[in-house]
């Protein structure tokens, strides 16, 4: 089967690992330098946890970063990692098309039948039976494929920061009076927090600087004063509006949706990488299974992976907030921007 991989991140990248031995390889496209990556606080859910086994990786991940909680078997729920250790253990051996875009999908009788690909030397188009969309909440594959998208917008913002400063506990979190949140995570070289806050924008949320945000933090959440400690300026400091993510179907013939694609969370759930990790997992099983039908492979990733990802989709505690659980306004200490 020749598969074409669209994104280059964590679940593409663990895709293309476990499909690495099929004949022909997958080609991976990704439209970031070499090296380059989003910064960001990550934390490694069990969910994604087995691919890793399989590829020979989990020890080493487990040796770059720090437990969060347990499982039965004494195993850490999940794994709080600089997220770059991640990728480079991923890419080792693959190929991937660095500063290069999948720009339209090529069609036939009813399927998709290839791509063309967009990159520094110009365009060009790739023959294949299978592309998967890996390229995230914004999935440029699966709008040109025509799946559908159902997006809510969270009714409030999150506010975050990064620090170089770890902090002692690995990870915490707080539930706040109007049902929001406020926590971290710290991996050995570093620490993030977020928080919900009043869906304000970006300059009035950040207004209030960066010592009025050590205060507040400090204060709700002490586990992050050292890291809070460590911010120099409100540039380490980021505002975002969420939404929760959903596709009705995954997949079309000739093109599947996996991680972010096709499903995003809420921050509560910390599952978004793991089960991201997770479907690719199944679909390279799927694929395993079914190498000479790409729509049975994704008929069978559907199955299997849906009775595991649907519940958490409808279990989101950012979607019973959304969809009007019963919630007290905010206290006046712990509103995020402070109020005047």
């Amino acid at each position: 089967m020749r598969v074409v991989v669209a994104g280059g991140g964590l679940v593409g990248l663990t895709l293309a690992r476990l499909l690495r031995a099929h004949d022909p390889a997958p080609q991976v496209i990704e439209r970031m330098a070499a090296g380059q990556y989003v910064k960001r606080g990550f934390m490694l859910g069990q969910q994604g946890h087995d691919a890793l086994a399989e590829l020979g990786l989990l020890d080493a991940v487990r040796s770059a970063g720090r437990p969060i909680g347990a499982r039965p078997d004494g195993s850490a729920a999940a794994i709080a990692v600089e997220v770059g250790r991640v990728l480079a253990l991923l890419a080792e051996g693959l190929t991937v098309h660095h500063e290069h875009s999948v720009t339209g999908l090529r069609e036939a009788d009813g399927r998709i039948v290839g791509v063309e690909v967009e990159g520094p030397e110009g365009t060009r188009t790739v023959d294949c039976d299978l592309v998967v969309a890996c390229d995230g909440f914004r999935s440029r594959v699966r709008s040109m494929a025509g799946l559908r998208a159902d997006v809510a917008p969270l009714a409030e913002g999150k506010i975050e920061w990064m620090s170089p400063m770890p902090v002692e506990a690995s990870f915490g979190m707080e539930y706040l009076s109007d049902g929001g949140h406020i926590g971290l995570i710290s991996w050995p070289e570093g620490s993030f927090g977020w928080r919900t806050t009043d869906r304000v924008g970006r300059e009035a949320c950040l207004a209030p600087g960066i010592d009025a945000l050590k205060e507040s933090w400090s204060r709700l959440l002490p586990a992050t004063a050292a890291g809070v400690a460590g911010l120099t300026s409100m540039d380490d400091v980021f505002y975002s509006e969420p939404a929760l993510l959903t596709c009705p179907e995954w997949w079309r013939p000739g093109v599947v949706l996996v991680g972010d694609a096709a499903h995003f969370f809420g921050p509560e759930t910390g599952a978004s990488a793991g089960i991201g990790m997770a479907d690719a997992h199944a679909l390279a099983r799927a694929i395993a299974t079914h190498p000479d039908d790409p729509d049975e492979a994704c008929r069978a990733y559907e199955a299997w992976r849906g009775p595991a990802v649907r519940p958490y989709e409808a279990g989101d505690p950012s979607r019973m907030r959304l969809e009007g659980a019963s919630i007290p306004p905010a206290a006046p200490d712990e509103r995020w921007p402070p109020a005047a």
